[in-house]
């Protein structure tokens, strides 16, 4: 009888000791339903879920894109998001909408996708280049996205006035299909167009607007930290040669979200298991996520992170090392 109490006093010892845990609960704020880019985080879930069972256990929770989940993050909703880095770096900045509102704890963890940003229009409404927006009804991003606020930013470095219809990404795809609004501004995937636009081309003949040098110049000067990208005939479907902007999309925590170890664990669903990735999000292949993640993330990286980039032999600079570490 002491034997068998000793033994079940020992069981409880070792589970109370953290001998039998269960993964710790991670909420990741990601985007529409309907976007290529929540596709991709439920993938990454999965790959994460499945190499990390036992450390991390990834819910994907569907929001309004950056934006929204820099306000779920700052009010402790979400544990990590996915934004654009445009917008995260102006967050962590306090520049544009942020100003005053600085989040200085913000922290890189891994890229998926640097981003053609696709300004499209239909073809039967004359548009043919940025300039002839000015005064038509047109949707610069899904709303509170951060689609929505970069292009509101360039229209305003480049002087361009459309009548801004403001909506969701279901009811902007609708409102394009029966004419309501001429076009809108979606992010898709690596040179590849989002899935809503897809789904619209099948329904009505579109164009791809094209920034010219002048006004590529014109919104860097004011915003250094939009990149564009020159894409060459038939590079985009059947599109010919464009300029686009290109929006460098990842994911972030708070320096104090997400512990060392969790985000470890999660680097490593994301390294190490790549096949649910890119059978979902097939241009997550052409990265080489480590190295690109180190080149292209414009804030520090999260400790855990550098940790874990430095553990696979990937040279982190000093522009990322975030200030705990120093």
């Amino acid at each position: 009888m002491k034997i068998r109490t000793s033994l079940i006093a020992l069981c409880v010892s070792f589970v109370m000791a953290g001998g039998v845990q269960a993964a710790d609960r991670i909420a990741f704020g990601t985007t529409a339903l309907k976007s290529v880019h929540y596709t991709y985080a439920a993938a990454a879930a999965k790959a994460i879920n499945e190499k990390s069972a036992d450390k991390v256990d990834i819910t994907v929770i569907s929001t309004g894109g950056a934006v929204d989940n820099l306000n779920r993050i700052g009010q402790g909703q979400i544990n990590m998001g996915l934004g654009t880095y445009a917008t995260i770096y102006q967050a962590y900045k306090g520049l544009g909408k942020f100003e005053g509102k600085a989040m200085p704890k913000l922290r890189g963890l891994w890229l998926h996708s640097p981003a053609l940003q696709a300004w499209v229009v239909r073809e039967d409404s004359g548009v043919k280049t940025v300039n002839d927006l000015n005064g038509k009804q047109f949707i610069p991003g899904q709303r509170g996205s951060a689609t929505e606020q970069l292009v509101i930013q360039m229209l305003e470095a480049i002087d361009v006035k459309p009548d801004l219809y403001r909506a969701s990404l279901s009811d902007a795809t609708a409102a394009v299909k029966d004419n309501r609004a001429i076009g809108y501004a979606k992010a898709g995937g690596t040179a590849v167009l989002d899935g809503t636009t897809l789904e619209l081309m099948a329904f009505t003949p579109i164009r791809l607007l094209s920034f010219t040098d002048e006004e590529v110049a014109k919104v860097k000067e004011k915003f250094p930290f939009i990149s564009f990208q020159k894409y060459k005939d038939k590079e985009v479907q059947d599109f010919p040669a464009f300029t686009s902007p290109v929006q460098v999309i990842g994911q972030f925590a708070l320096s104090d979200s997400l512990t060392d170890e969790q985000v470890i664990a999660i680097l490593e669903g994301v390294v190490d298991n790549p096949e649910p990735q890119v059978a979902a999000f097939p241009s997550f292949g052409k990265l080489d996520v480590m190295q690109d993640s180190v080149n292209l993330i414009s804030i520090p990286l999260h400790s855990g992170a550098v940790k874990f980039y430095r553990s696979r032999g990937i040279d982190v600079p000093d522009r990322l090392i975030p200030p705990e570490m120093k």
